[in-house]
């Protein structure tokens, strides 16, 4: 079974948002609202999209000489 999962880039950095949906549809919608909301109080929204994703497992991010202040 598949979901979708939404990722923000911020910069050269990857988020997982841990939201996850059954559909691309509700996925990409959610990110899209939540994109609005963020620019309504004067946010620039980070770019996303949807990945699907294996139900039940996590999702990874390898990265090579990063100098990113997120761990991982």
């Amino acid at each position: 079974m598949i979901e979708f999962l939404i990722i923000w880039f911020l910069g050269n950095d990857i988020i997982d948002s841990g939201l996850r949906f059954s559909t691309a549809e509700e996925c990409f919608a959610e990110a899209q609202n939540t994109g609005s909301d963020l620019n309504s109080i004067n946010i620039i929204p980070p770019k996303f999209t949807c990945i699907p994703i294996a139900k039940g497992k996590e999702f990874k991010i390898y990265r090579n000489n990063s100098n990113s202040r997120f761990p991982f």
